[in-house]
């Protein structure tokens, strides 16, 4: 414990020293150390040191032992430089003056001018020796200082030691740490535009603010369920008679108790019916009543699902026919949570909170109306306890309409986290991040924990609340009641009748409190469901002139691009090329630099800001978007399979295709593993394909741009898993079948690739062209942009372009960090670390005794 605390001390102090603009600037002595902490960008390898019992130091081939000090760590921070001075721990080291001298070593501490030193006492000896923890090392620091005033006088003015450093930093050659990001690399004019973020297509994380409590939401639910109201007349018709059933109940029983008091009530009759005759018949009423119970909940959770149905299906179809904008600002984690855990909020709000709502007014009503007839002057008290409690439901269904919201919101990160850790788990493991990741997702459990404490916090609270008003009403009604009977004005049947409707007119406006929470709940989650649902895409899919063919030149003319979350990052600038018709092109050029917006724009993913698109000579604007992309076909670097058999992904793009042309497309796509599964086409490939491997997914997407007969074929990198065999077999198929009939264009760094095209264009980092020729042109000018770009992809090196765009998309993980307020702490990770150590210990300690 105590060498935990220690270690943790340690490592908070180093952090603050290695990121002073985290804390106040300090003077104190027992703070001194933080201006000798060397500010470079290799400083956070010193951050997590293994610590153990007993480290060894070198100096100059030396060995030194150094014991931890026996006392805490807070009186270490805590005493002067004096007591500092003082020796804390047993050390068998010879004098620094045997290796290298104490002024020399602090000097390289805080002018990191003594290189040699440096190397020569390891790595970690820079800051504490090696694998000394870091309290130990700032004792030791603060011992050397104080014995060595000139140090003590310098580093007073943390001001002026950082002036210092920048001026040996200048003379040394070194860039300035204050014209370097803060992960060390020096931001260029684009980083400094990337920053220009546009997120209007992201979907708020609460959905769209109210003025007023959900009423909005809750009629545009019924407004969905507008088709079942037919359905929803003939359940309230049952509703009603199952009301009055249940409320004859306490009017019989007053009668019968006041018969009873009169005594001789053999030869009474009730309603012209004998005692026995009564009870019969008031059993079939009863019963008949029931029946009606049963048809009117059965119609409304019917009717409900109808309308949850129809909700998912208007979310999920509105979701799908959004624009390639609208994904890159929104993670895919927060759309899933709203399909699924939203409905399934909105739906509860409506099955069975609507029966049973519906069921609690119409009795609740029913009761206050018989409660008037029997005795106003009781009713009045009701009336004084109503006010007080209608508020109180208010505003509790304010409030938990919020909390609900939170949830929601909190859930759909929730969701995304773990979306996105699972289908990267490999990459995690590889990396030994699952107590990183599982911190991450606690973190996350823990906020929603939170939300649901308060929530039963104030649900408790109101009920409770609610639960000794009703119950001091009742106590008033007896008392009143009472001193009523005995003065005559009130016989007991009717007190007794006038309590059993106060029981179902409380138990009614219970109910009434809960549809009102639950329906303010459902308020909350259809507030973000009708966000998604009344977003218009920015491009229509189903608007524009139909496109029966897409054969003839392609030209980009006067093309400038960015994406829209990052306006400011231009990605083509005045980009102008034809692509003939029928041939075969090959788009080359660095990476960042365009090459696959070449194809989205084609495929009107995007739209130009500047300059047109066009096919045959017609904009793409004004072609209707389905059609045009039926008629080109698309495999992307990293093709992607649904989950579903072979025939299934081969067939996608039509859906309608015969057998024989599925085992046509497959064939000329050089698919013959096929023939090596059991089940042949019709395998089950797994979600994304996880059952395939790389060349065999890519084999399949080509197979199934085939079969789409396309006018236009793009290939991004379509070959990059294939061996070379079966490269050159589906290129050989490629060529014959698309010779003189479809327009090719490729994607490719591959040299057999851009061989076999019939033009390249070799795009700039400037976002233009710059130079169109065929590969014996270009490649024999070996001053030529694609000669170099060639001979840098020859010798491995990476090609001297500008440094690379921040990405034209707002990443996933970027998303992630936005909802996600605080870091995963370190020491929560290593203490996860230890709890798994010890654990597997305990595990195996009895097989070691045995």
């Amino acid at each position: 414990m105590v060498s935990g605390a220690l270690r943790r001390q340690g490592a908070q102090q180093l952090r603050e020293c290695a990121f002073p603009s985290r804390t106040s600037s300090c003077t104190s002595e027992r703070h001194i150390f933080r201006v000798c902490r060397p500010q470079t960008a290799a400083s956070s390898q010193f951050l997590r040191p293994r610590i153990q019992q007993q480290q060894t130091r070198h100096f100059s081939g030396t060995s030194c032992r150094t014991t931890p000090p026996s006392h805490s760590s807070e009186t270490q921070s805590s005493l002067p430089s004096s007591r500092l001075s003082t020796p804390s721990s047993t050390s068998a080291c010879p004098s620094p003056s045997h290796s290298v001298p104490a002024a020399k070593s602090a000097n390289a501490l805080l002018s990191r001018q003594s290189a040699p030193s440096a190397a020569l006492a390891g790595p970690n000896s820079l800051i504490w020796g090696s694998g000394r923890s870091p309290t130990m090392a700032a004792v030791s620091m603060l011992r050397r200082m104080s014995s060595t005033p000139q140090l003590r006088n310098e580093s007073k003015d943390p001001k002026d030691s950082t002036a210092v450093k920048t001026e040996e930093a200048k003379k040394e050659g070194e860039p300035e740490q204050d014209h370097l990001g803060k992960h060390g690399f020096q931001r260029s004019e684009k980083a400094e535009k990337a920053t220009q973020v546009n997120m209007a297509a992201r979907l708020s994380r609460e959905g769209k603010s109210q003025t007023k409590a959900g009423f909005s939401e809750v009629w545009r639910l019924v407004r969905i369920a507008r088709p079942e109201f037919r359905w929803l007349g003939v359940a309230f018709v049952f509703l009603l008679f199952s009301s009055a059933v249940s409320m004859s109940i306490p009017f019989s029983v007053g009668r019968l108790l006041d018969l009873a008091t009169k005594g001789a009530i053999e030869d009474v009759r009730i309603l012209g019916l004998t005692m026995n005759q009564f009870f019969w018949a008031f059993g079939g009423v009863l019963t008949i009543g029931a029946c009606a119970s049963f048809l009117r909940i059965i119609i409304l959770r019917i009717v409900g699902e109808r309308v949850v149905s129809r909700l998912r299906s208007q979310l999920y179809r509105r979701t799908y026919t959004q624009d390639a904008e609208f994904f890159d600002a929104n993670r895919v984690g927060d759309l899933i949570s709203r399909l699924s855990s939203d409905t399934v909020v909105v739906g509860k709000s409506i099955t069975h909170n609507l029966s049973d709502g519906m069921r609690a007014i119409v009795s609740g009503s029913a009761g206050l109306v018989a409660m008037m007839w029997l005795s106003p002057k009781l009713s009045s008290i009701l009336l004084i306890m109503f006010p007080p409690i209608a508020f109180g439901a208010f505003i509790y269904g304010r409030v938990i309409r919020n909390v609900s919201r939170k949830i929601q919101r909190n859930l759909g990160t929730l969701t995304k986290i773990a979306e996105e850790r699972l289908g990267n788990i490999k990459t995690s493991q590889a990396f030994v991040g699952e107590a990183q990741e599982v911190s991450r997702y606690n973190q996350q459990v823990r906020k929603i924990f939170s939300l649901g404490r308060r929530e039963a916090l104030i649900s408790a609270t109101y009920f409770g609340a609610n639960g000794w008003f009703g119950n001091m009403t009742i106590l008033a009604l007896l008392v009143v009641g009472g001193n009523l009977v005995r003065t005559g004005s009130m016989s007991v049947g009717d007190l007794t009748s006038f309590m059993m409707y106060t029981a179902f007119a409380g138990s009614s406006m219970f109910g009434i409190s809960g549809f009102y929470s639950e329906l303010m709940k459902g308020a909350g989650a259809a507030t973000r469901l009708f966000e998604l649902m009344d977003r218009d895409p920015s491009i229509k899919t189903t608007v524009g002139t139909k496109v029966k063919s897409a054969q003839g030149p392609i030209q980009f003319k006067d093309v400038t691009f960015a994406y829209p979350t990052r306006p400011a990052v231009n990605i083509f600038k005045g980009l102008d090329f034809v692509i003939p018709s029928g041939s075969n092109v090959c788009i080359v050029g660095p990476s960042g630099g365009g090459k696959s917006t070449v194809a989205s724009l084609l495929l009107r993913f995007y739209d130009p800001s500047q300059g047109s698109v066009f096919i045959n000579g017609v904009d793409v604007k004004t072609m209707n978007v389905k059609s045009l992309r039926r008629r080109i076909g698309m495999v992307a670097q990293e093709p992607v399979l649904f989950s579903g058999t072979i025939a299934d992904n081969i067939s996608y793009g039509r859906p309608t295709a015969t057998r024989a042309e599925i085992i046509g497309a497959a064939q000329k796509a050089n698919c013959q593993f096929i023939s090596d599964f059991p089940d042949g086409l019709e395998t089950h490939v797994g979600p994304r394909g996880a059952q395939l491997s790389g060349g065999q997914k890519q084999r399949i997407a080509i197979a199934r741009a085939l079969l789409k007969d396309p006018d236009i074929l793009i290939l991004d990198e379509a070959t990059s898993a294939l061996d070379a065999e079966s490269e050159t077999l589906v290129n050989a198929a490629l060529a014959e079948l698309l010779k003189g009939r479809s327009t090719t264009i490729s994607i490719a760094h591959r040299l057999s690739t851009i061989k076999r095209s019939d033009q390249i264009i070799v795009l700039s980092n400037q976002g233009t062209v710059a130079e169109v020729g065929k590969y014996t042109d270009l490649s024999a000018d070996p001053s030529s942009a694609f000669s170099r770009l060639m001979e840098w992809q020859m010798s491995g090196s990476e090609a001297p372009v500008d440094p690379p765009r921040q990405g034209g998309h707002v990443t996933e993980k970027e998303l992630i960090e936005d909802d996600l307020e605080e870091p995963v702490p370190e020491e929560e990770e290593e203490l996860l670390e230890e709890e798994e150590e010890e654990e597997h210990k305990t595990k195996s300690t009895p097989n070691t005794k045995a």
